[in-house]
């Protein structure tokens, strides 16, 4: 078994590769959140536990990284206003940091934060795993197909005309197949590495956000994009009514948590109906943000004053809902892909063994 201390030393190793104005991965942050709650559980100053992992660290741009934010903890006693000056975190864990400050859960908020970009780093190895594999099989064949279209093809056209004959109108015609279909393979595999690329580069560069609000509008992923956006905003809610914040500075601090525009104006809507008189439940119904079970729980904990027992039970349960959507989406991702691939081919190598099988019956 992997003892507390194996771990954070496996942890000091991950965070060791921050780069100055790059963006964290998932895995890099739940390592430097999971360190910095356990510098808090042992009652170490911040600032002077961060050092010590900067003196740890193998990396030099990890060591001066560490180093800045230490420096800015000292002499602003805020780790929010560190992790923001520094620049390569996730604007979703800044933001929580902040929450977490206000709120003095700061030791929770890392906790939460941890599990968070956990599972999010879990996701996507497992999604990665289920789109390569089909990627590598896909080029693979194309390469097979490509030689048997420019190479192999072209051989047998020739050894055939050197006998005094022909190719058949039907041989032709399988080979013409066969060349498209090609073709068109290439192109769809030009079109996914390139698209690939263009992601990586996008995400890399830092427009997370932005890719998210594309991703989370393809059919079958809007719902997944929405379920996150609201355990987002009942996250922040509970957390932040739990720790005594009025209601309304509660939604004045949600809307730089959630990414979702969408989400994003129905929170402002929700701000100017309970301005306008209206309570909170009533506000959420209207705006659409939970369905009708969910409104009904969340006006009997407001009737109940206990809106942030609801709102942390509703994050739970969207957790759930969250993670059991993303297994269904991974499962379903390898198979699909398998099987459109096996299609295509399938029918190219069809379309171009058959005119062989022609080639080599006349030749018989």
């Amino acid at each position: 078994m992997e003892t507390k201390s194996e771990s954070q030393g496996f942890k000091t190793q991950e965070v060791s590769k921050i780069k100055k104005n790059k963006y964290l991965s998932a895995e890099e942050t739940a390592a430097f959140t999971s360190q910095v709650s356990l510098i808090l559980e042992a009652g170490i100053p911040i600032y002077d536990g961060i050092a010590t992992l900067a003196e740890s660290a193998a990396d030099e741009d990890a060591k001066r990284a560490f180093y800045a934010i230490s420096s800015t903890v000292e002499d602003t006693g805020s780790l929010y206003k560190a992790v923001l000056k520094a620049g390569f975190f996730p604007s979703y864990m800044v933001n929580m940091i902040n929450i977490g400050e206000e709120t003095g859960k700061l030791d929770d908020v890392l906790k939460s934060l941890t599990i968070y970009y956990e599972r999010e780093a879990r996701v996507k190895k497992s999604i990665k795993s289920a789109i390569s594999y089909p990627i590598i099989l896909l080029a693979m064949m194309a390469a097979v197909v490509f030689l048997l279209v420019k190479k192999v093809l072209p051989i047998f056209q020739e050894i055939f005309k050197n006998l005094g004959s022909d190719v058949s109108s039907t041989g032709k015609a399988m080979m013409e197949v066969g060349t498209i279909a090609g073709t068109v393979v290439f192109i769809i595999v030009f079109v996914i590495i390139a698209i690939a690329l263009i992601v990586g580069i996008l995400y890399a560069l830092g427009f997370r956000d932005a890719l998210q609000q594309v991703i989370f509008k393809i059919p079958g992923l809007k719902s997944l994009g929405n379920k996150l956006s609201a355990s987002k905003f009942t996250s922040v809610l509970g957390m932040m009514l739990s720790s005594g914040y009025s209601l309304e500075k509660a939604l004045e601090l949600a809307p730089s948590i959630v990414t979702d525009r969408e989400t994003k104006k129905k929170i402002f809507k929700c701000q100017e109906l309970i301005k306008s008189g209206k309570n909170f439940p009533d506000a959420l119904f209207e705006i659409g943000m939970f369905s009708g079970i969910q409104t009904r729980m969340i006006n009997i904990g407001f009737k109940a004053g206990a809106m942030d027992l609801v709102m942390l039970k509703l994050t739970d349960v969207y957790e759930q809902e969250i993670d059991d959507r993303i297994e269904m989406l991974v499962s379903i991702i390898e198979p699909t892909l398998v099987a459109i691939m096996s299609l295509i081919i399938g029918g190219i190598l069809i379309s171009v063994m058959l005119p062989l099988a022609n080639i080599m019956s006349s030749i018989g």
